[in-house]
């Protein structure tokens, strides 16, 4: 299990695209012990409905903190900001402004405030993270789904091969990619 992570609207989209399977309620807080959403990673999820209900679920129970920068002292929030303005001139379009805020403001939170997993399923954003933030101390790594299956995969987190298959489908990826190279047939959960 994970100690600390933040996560990203993109991933909670994709955990949450079912009712049928409550993936966003029921893996967060078995990923990890500490979970948190900026606040604006958290209003850019608007759709589908499940998503939203089970993040306001998670929010309502106190098993994921919403978070800005205004909880940070001033110290940590010099930090933010530096990682936001690093960020910000990489990752933001003066033309479309709200595009990749989210990640942004999530990431620079996680630089400031020690959080070591970025959790999005952005799949270009380690290298970006490793070029303009990790220095050595405080470095964050990403997991995306393919990382998540994997914990089930490996008995980290109660998911079987089935309900990994339903996760990686409503997640908009090829089921053939997950039976061939994700989690073949006969492989199951290793622990």
């Amino acid at each position: 299990m994970i100690d600390r992570m933040i996560v990203d609207a993109d991933l909670c989209i994709k955990l949450g695209g079912s009712s049928k399977y409550r993936f966003l309620y029921d893996l967060l807080p078995q990923i990890s012990g500490e979970v948190y959403i900026h606040t604006h990673a958290y209003g850019e999820v608007m759709l589908p409905s499940s998503a939203v209900s089970q993040l306001r679920e998670l929010a309502d129970e106190k098993k994921i903190s919403v978070v800005n920068e205004d909880d940070l002292d001033s110290r940590v929030r010099t930090l933010y900001n530096a990682a936001y303005n690093i960020l910000a001139g990489v990752m933001l379009d003066p033309e479309r402004p709200n595009k990749n805020r989210g990640e942004v403001c999530s990431l620079a939170y996680a630089k400031a405030a020690g959080i070591p997993v970025f959790a999005t399923d952005e799949r270009e954003l380690q290298p970006m993270i490793d070029k303009l933030l990790n220095t050595g101390m405080d470095d964050i790594r990403c997991i995306r789904i393919v990382d998540i299956v994997n914990m089930a995969k490996s008995g980290d987190i109660a998911l079987s091969r089935k309900e990994a298959k339903a996760l990686w489908v409503i997640a908009g990826k090829k089921k053939e990619v997950f039976d061939e190279e994700v989690w073949p047939a006969g492989q199951e959960n290793e622990k």
